[in-house]
């Protein structure tokens, strides 16, 4: 039987180092079509169990998309995990052809679950979603420094900017809606998600990008996916404060503020932070528990396929 072979790629803007485990070809790679092409020539008859990557700011996805489409297993982690594993080792030394030997062990040891290769349609929905974060963020910074600005043409600079995101970000805001609006399993989702006091479309759009998972898990998993499960912290005698970790950030940034405006307006889930409140929860626990609650609920509306119901929503403790 053929051994299987755990494959490990370190990707850097312009090329990318690839190491396996227990054995196979070690490669230094242009992170370009032509170095994709490559990479999978060599891989070709290889009895591949994990093809591991880091995220790092994006320029991985082209690689990660390029061996999912010919069916290969791949699992793209969070840089932090695998550091640390390396220096569990003893393994302090960083290069890209290191790193991606500690890669191939990280997925030799670890095992993570592959991702399913995602549709035409769910990877335009994350780009468009992607990208209307991306102008948020840099009409953010954009306001943030004019307060601070006190020469004209440099005031007049920045807002010409803004007007300029403003209109990028309607656009990009149209075509989410569109697309939503074009695929009926989208419709339905959204339909229901939105039908929840404080899930607005934008909410809608990233949980439908960001978390495809919603409704096909139950409530601990969902929790966990998106970084919201709490994890006990306990040696000994001691007894730690539970504390979540790790999981999906983009989808905590959402569900951050729509339980913000659930606490206002969502009766459950204002009802529920009102009880936590009396009990002396500081407000970083109940914003936190409020998350998880209203996260469970969307997952609960989905498997069911129902609209908004206060009496379901209470079933969901």
């Amino acid at each position: 039987m053929t051994e299987p072979v755990y494959v490990g790629i370190d990707v850097a803007k312009d090329s990318f180092a690839v190491a396996c485990r227990p054995a196979g070809p070690e490669l230094s790679l242009p992170n370009t079509p032509e170095g994709y092409r490559r990479l999978l020539a060599a891989l070709k008859g290889v009895a591949i169990a994990r093809v591991v990557l880091e995220a790092t700011g994006g320029y991985e996805r082209p690689l990660a998309a390029e061996l999912l489409e010919v069916g290969l297993p791949v699992v793209v982690v969070n840089p932090r995990q695998v550091r640390r594993l390396a220096e569990g080792l003893g393994q302090l030394a960083k290069t890209d052809r290191i790193d991606a030997r500690v890669l191939a062990r990280f997925a030799e040891v670890v095992q993570p679950a592959a991702h399913p290769q995602p549709s035409v349609q769910e990877a335009e929905l994350n780009e468009l979603v992607r990208r209307r974060r991306q102008l948020v963020n840099m009409h953010t910074q954009e306001e943030n420094r004019l307060p601070l600005v006190r020469h004209g043409r440099v005031r007049r600079g920045i807002t010409k900017v803004l007007g300029v995101l403003d209109k990028q970000i309607a656009e990009v805001e149209e075509l989410i809606a569109d697309k939503i609006s074009s695929q009926q399993e989208y419709r339905q989702k959204d339909r229901i998600l939105q039908s929840t006091p404080g899930v607005g479309p934008q909410t809608s759009a990233m949980l439908l990008a960001e978390l495809p998972e919603l409704g096909q898990l139950n409530r601990q998993q969902v929790a966990a996916l998106a970084g919201l499960a709490p994890w006990t912290m306990q040696s000994g005698r001691w007894q730690g404060k539970a504390r979540i970790w790790g999981g999906r950030q983009e989808v905590r940034r959402a569900l951050y503020m729509a339980a913000l405006a659930a606490m206002r307006w969502n009766p459950t889930i204002r009802t529920f932070a009102q009880r936590l409140r009396a009990h002396g929860k500081a407000f970083k626990v109940v914003i936190t528990a409020c998350m998880r609650k209203l996260l469970v609920i969307l997952n609960s509306m989905l498997q069911r396929k129902v609209l908004w119901n206060p009496k379901l929503a209470q079933q969901n403790p």
